[in-house]
């Protein structure tokens, strides 16, 4: 299908089609490392780099952007890039990560966690518990309100944020005090109207999808039920949650549904169902429709963080 004239003006240079495969990943890696360190932080914002230990032990560094004027005891944002669980953080996710930080006045924390197919689910999943685990325990010395702290992602990202509210009580953390989840990943199943439909889309189709949970989960049915979101059982109090699906996007049917599965748990939700977009359309930071959208970003952020986000817990 030919997508030139439905995608947005100031998206369209950027609307191509990419294979997805390990031979691609391993470049693009190479290349997005490249990438994050050629983008300079703003003067206005700090950024330093912590590391932890998660999975198994192992250590994973996290990327800490501060705002120089934002005071003490400030909210956090753990926000879990995406990139097909598979790719490390790119550029246009540092930048986004800089822009919350400044917009908000909070603490950005940046996770680089383990990426499949060498760590498969529960790798990045239980890295990102931890580091949130961290910032509860460590609010204090980190200058973060522990009442505070939300979780956002996209894609892939958007999938291991969203689980980690999911699995709150579970994981005995406090609950987060919001969520925000662009063009999110929810559903192993892949049997959306969207998923059937688009197969060549920019950035991202559904046989791309396909190769991503292959190299997440393998071929385990039960592995991928517990890896989606959309299978996860919800706990009786979630917190507010902000979904952006993009429109010319094979994850677009289930972004709503996941938005509608929360709805009908009672969750106070946002949706915000972008037109002319397609995935990882946020790249384009300069066009209009980015700014106008990371605008009610911004505004769902803020008006989490003002709340406090204590939600009953």
């Amino acid at each position: 299908m030919d997508y030139k004239n439905l995608i947005d003006p100031e998206l369209r240079k950027s609307a191509h089609r990419y294979p997805f495969n390990k031979g691609v990943v391993i470049g693009g890696n190479i290349y997005q490392t490249a990438e994050w360190r050629f983008i300079k932080t703003p003067s206005e914002v700090e950024e330093k780099e912590i590391v932890l230990q998660g999975h198994n032990g192992l250590s994973f560094k996290t990327s800490v952007f501060t705002p120089k004027e934002a005071g003490n005891n400030i909210p956090a944002l753990l926000y879990v890039h995406g990139g097909a669980f598979s790719y490390k953080a790119a550029g246009y996710q540092k930048k986004l990560a800089v822009i919350y930080a400044k917009m908000t006045g909070c603490k950005v924390f940046f996770p680089h966690y383990h990426l499949a197919p060498k760590y498969p689910y529960p790798a990045a999943y239980e890295d990102v518990v931890l580091l949130y685990r961290y910032l509860m325990t460590h609010a204090e010395e980190l200058d973060i309100d522990s009442k505070r702290i939300g979780v956002a992602g996209d894609s892939a990202g958007a999938s291991i944020a969203a689980l980690l509210c999911n699995r709150w009580e579970e994981e005995k953390i406090t609950m987060p005090c919001l969520q925000m989840l662009a063009y999110p990943v929810t559903d192993a199943h892949m049997d959306t109207e969207s998923m059937k439909k688009y197969t060549d889309t920019p950035q991202w189709d559904s046989v791309a999808n396909a190769k991503m949970w292959s190299f997440y989960c393998g071929e385990d049915s039960k592995l991928r039920e517990l890896a989606s979101p959309m299978h996860s059982r919800l706990p009786a109090v979630m917190p507010e949650t902000y979904i952006e699906p993009a429109e010319f996007d094979c994850l677009h049917d289930e972004g709503v549904l996941y938005a509608e599965k929360l709805i009908a748990a009672g969750v106070d939700v946002q949706l915000v169902e972008t037109k002319g977009t397609y995935h990882g359309y946020d790249a384009v930071i300069k066009a209009q429709i980015v700014k106008n959208n990371i605008k009610e970003r911004i505004r769902f952020l803020k008006k989490g963080f003002e709340k406090g986000g204590n939600y009953g817990n």
